[in-house]
Formats: C-alpha cells, sequence, structure tokens
C-alpha cells in the first residue's frame, strides 16, 4: 500500500478542487476509504446479454473460492448458507459480503446477505450482483473497486461494454471449457460454472477448468486494485487540467478564437458604444432642457423646484437608464460565463461556482453600480449643490444690490429732496444690476453643473467598461490559479501511488 496520510490528503484534495466529473469525487471519496485496511474490496458483477440463471452461478461459483469442492466435504452450515445465496430473488440487486453467521435481509430493491464464506471473511471482500443493463449502473459505478462484466457471447464483451474509466475486467462464461479456450478472447477470463455447479469435481480439475483461480488472483490482489483506482482519479483530474489548460491558452486570451472570451468583449464593446450614444442623445437633451426650465429670469419662483421637480424629470430620469439596465445583462453573462474547458462542460454544471470567488462576485456586484452611483451623486451632490448655490445667489443678490440701492434710492428723495425720477431711475438701475448679475452667475453655474454631470456619466460609462474587463481578467486568473493547484494534487497523487 502507497503512503497512507499523502495519499489521504491527496484524495481529500480532489473532493475539494474538482468537480464530479465522471463520479470522480465518489471514486476519490471510495479510494479514500479503501485507505483503511479494514474497508472491504467492493466488486460489481454486472450480466452483459446474459439470461440472469446463468449469470447468478457466477457469485454462486466465487462463494465457493478456497473451499472443497465436494459435497461430501462440506459441513452443514456451508450447505445452509450457500443453499440461502443460491435460492435469491432473481429480480433484485444482491449484495453479498463476509460474516460469522449467516444473515439476510431483503428491502424493496436490494436483498444483502452476510456469510460465513472463508473466501469472503479472508479477504474481506463484498460482491454487488446487478440485475440491470450496464446502462444503469451509476450507483455501482461510484462503489466498486472492480467491475466484472459477465457474458457468454463474445461480441457482447468487445462491442456492448459501456464506456467507463473504472477498472473492468471481462469473464466470458461457457457450458463447457474448449480446449483452445485462450483464443476465445484474449482480453476475457473463461470461466466454466457449470463445471462448478456440479461440484463433481476435484480441486485441482475445477480449478484448471474454471479459471476461477486466475480470476480469484486479481480479486485479492487489493494493492493492485487500489492503485488501479486511483490511476483512474488521476486520469480524470489529468484530462480536466489538460482540457482546462488549454481553453485558457486558446480560448479565453484569444478573443479571435475563444466563443466566451468574444462574447464578453462584444457585449462590453456594444454596452459602451450603446451607453456613450444614450449620454449624446438622452442626457444632454435632457441637460439642455433643465437649463430651459430653470433660465435666470424664471430662477425667483422655480428655485424651490429645481432639484425634486425640474432636475429629476430632465436630468436623473434621462441618466442612461437604457445602458444602466444592459448592464444589468452584461455583469450577468460575466458572472456566469462558464469558465471550463469545452472538452468537460458537459460534466460541469454551467454555473460558475466551482470557480467564482466571493471576492470576484463582489467586483462584479460593485460594476452594477457605477451608473447608480453616479445618479445619487448628481442628485445628492451636483443638484444639491446647485440649488444651494441659487437661493444664496437670489439672496445675496437682492440684499447686497438690489435692497441697499433702492433703499439709498429712496432716502434720497425722503431726506435729501432728491427728484423722485432720480431717485426712480437709480433704483430700476440696482433692480437691472442685479438682474444682471443673477443672469450672468446662473449661466455660468448651470454651464458648470451641465458640464459636470456630463463628465460624471461619462466617467461611469468608462469606468464600468473597464472594470467590466478587469473582472474578467480576474476571473480567469483566479480559474489559472485554481488549475495550478489542481495540477499540485495531481502530482502529489501520481507522485504517491508511484
Amino acid at each position: 500500500m502507497p503512503p497512507v496520510a499523502a495519499l489521504r490528503t491527496a484524495l481529500s484534495a480532489v473532493q475539494k478542487r474538482f468537480p464530479s466529473l465522471g463520479s470522480l469525487r465518489a471514486r476519490a471519496a471510495l479510494a479514500l476509504a479503501s485507505t483503511d485496511p479494514l474497508y472491504p474490496t467492493k466488486v460489481a458483477i454486472i450480466p452483459l446479454d446474459m439470461d440472469r440463471t446463468a449469470t447468478k452461478r457466477v457469485l454462486d461459483s466465487l462463494l465457493l473460492l478456497e473451499m472443497p469442492l465436494s459435497y461430501s466435504k462440506l459441513a452443514a452450515n456451508e450447505l445452509e448458507w450457500h443453499g440461502t445465496v443460491k435460492a435469491r430473488t432473481l429480480g433484485k440487486d444482491s449484495r453479498v459480503q463476509g460474516a460469522q453467521q449467516l444473515s439476510e435481509t431483503v428491502t424493496n430493491f436490494i436483498q444483502m446477505f452476510g456469510v460465513p464464506s472463508s473466501f469472503l471473511l479472508k479477504h474481506n471482500i463484498t460482491f454487488l450482483e446487478s440485475v440491470r443493463t450496464p446502462e444503469s449502473h451509476e450507483d455501482i459505478y461510484e462503489s466498486c473497486h472492480l467491475h466484472l462484466y459477465i457474458s457468454d457471447s463474445i461480441p457482447s464483451l468487445t462491442e456492448r461494454l459501456p464506456e467507463t474509466i473504472i477498472p473492468i475486467q471481462r469473464i466470458l462464461d461457457l457450458p463447457s471449457i474448449p480446449t483452445e479456450s485462450q483464443n476465445i478472447s484474449s482480453s476475457a477470463i473463461v470461466i466454466s460454472t457449470k463445471a462448478a455447479e456440479s461440484l463433481l469435481l476435484s480441486d485441482d480439475e475445477w480449478a484448471q477448468k474454471s479459471n476461477l483461480t486466475t480470476l480469484a488472483k486479481i480479486l485479492t490482489d487489493r494493492d493492485t486494485l487500489f492503485r488501479n483506482l486511483v490511476k483512474t482519479v488521476i486520469k480524470t483530474c489529468e484530462d480536466y487540467v489538460r482540457a482546462s489548460k488549454s481553453y485558457v491558452d486558446t480560448s479565453l486570451r484569444t478573443p479571435a478564437e475563444g466563443d466566451d472570451v468574444r462574447d464578453i468583449v462584444a457585449a462590453r464593446k456594444n454596452w459602451a458604444q450603446a451607453a456613450h450614444t444614450e449620454l449624446r442623445d438622452v442626457l444632454v437633451p435632457g441637460l439642455e432642457s433643465f437649463a430651459k426650465e430653470s433660465t435666470w429670469w424664471k430662477l425667483y419662483w422655480v428655485v424651490d423646484d429645481l432639484k425634486e421637480d425640474i432636475g429629476e424629470r430632465t436630468v436623473l430620469r434621462n441618466f442612461l437608464p437604457t445602458a444602466e439596465r444592459a448592464l444589468v445583462f452584461v455583469l450577468g453573462r460575466l458572472s456566469t460565463a462558464p469558465i471550463t474547458a469545452p472538452t468537460v462542460r458537459s460534466t460541469v454544471s454551467l454555473s460558475t461556482s466551482i470557480f467564482q470567488t466571493s471576492a470576484i462576485q463582489e467586483k462584479i456586484d460593485k460594476i452594477g453600480t457605477s451608473i447608480a452611483e453616479a445618479k445619487r451623486e448628481v442628485k445628492d451632490g451636483l443638484l444639491t449643490t446647485l440649488h444651494a448655490d441659487a437661493q444664496r445667489l437670489i439672496v445675496s443678490t437682492f440684499l447686497l444690490t438690489q435692497l441697499p440701492v433702492a433703499l439709498l434710492a429712496t432716502a434720497g428723495w425722503y431726506w435729501f429732496g432728491y427728484t423722485g425720477y432720480s431717485m426712480s431711475g437709480l433704483a430700476l438701475l440696482a433692480l437691472v444690476l442685479g438682474f444682471k448679475r443673477v443672469q450672468s452667475k446662473w449661466d455660468a453655474l448651470v454651464s458648470a453643473f451641465q458640464r459636470e454631470v456630463h463628465d460624471a456619466a461619462r466617467a461611469a460609462i468608462d469606468a464600468a467598461e473597464v472594470e467590466i474587463y478587469d473582472a474578467w481578467e480576474v476571473k480567469v486568473a483566479d480559474m489559472e490559479s485554481r488549475i495550478a493547484g489542481q495540477q499540485e494534487v495531481v502530482d502529489a497523487l501520481k507522485r504517491n501511488i508511484e
């Protein structure tokens, strides 16, 4: 057995760092459990185009290994438990494991036997006999070290075997063993359970004709079975890492070739173009409407409506509403982009939960608030400041220019005897100068406001465009980091299994 502690660490890392590709995690869990010497060797017996009655003889024969092959030599308790197993129901899966006493449990789906078989007890082996077709054995694939595919037809063993990475052994069961049995199928062990069932042959003759001793050597070589199982884990992990590296190199870093990165780049470009168009065609006219509705001579009676009414209708409602909604779609596309190689994508959920860290998702979510934050800054910052400046302008003009001169003209007429005509002219001049001051300063304030809103919108678009690409780069870099970690796990497995 290879170094246990290092292997357990590497197999645990497989379960954490790799998706469940072809029951990868289940096989890693099986290998991890198998590092315990008390964990049984599990062997699946699977029929291929073979009569169920004939298939059951294989398990019946395997249970007799390392026992005398004559009824006269079998003890009464051995006849009892073997007879109980032979009488099992043919319509359910069966599990047979070693036990000190005979036990039998039957459920709706499986019948379980504990038998005092010296072969099972000595080598700690559990047999899982299936009655289903090879295409419906997902649970067996995940729980057994070795699969024995049984058939009495050579084409079945060579053409009907399902594709699987799990270690398998072909068993060709014939009524009698031809002399040239080795020519029947070079990849199959040829046995005759008919000969075993008769229990009339001597030990040596039966073993020679049935080749069950060859199969027994395979079943009892726990170290080889364990290594083969771990090698399937290594192969799946290597294929995954290789495909992921290739995908990063040839697709994610090459927009002209990679569908995913090309879609992201195109979505980012199209969004930015549409956002700038909306800035020009929607927000700029809205700012012009704001200037018209709040022109200086209307300012005296609309000053309190600048923020909540005029500003809301002309500026905030036109502050890139379509671009803000479209950004949600782009970010959703970025967030759910399946950054994983196409060769393995069929076995991985399109969700990138196995890749995407919370930090990356937070970065993506933050991009989605860029326009909203800019709009909030316009409302709470620029519009509030403009409203305060407008009030200050009106009050200061009245108190510092118009009112003092008007009082001076009144005093000149009342106390100093100046003509009403001349003093009225002076008051009118003060009024005109005040209006002139309001006009010039308000036009400057509005122009500055329009410029600042325009710049804020453009900055929000530019920032979102850059951050979309940055988030994609961070996501790809995170994948590369994870691939490097997965490669370390593969190297550790190879180093400790060889």
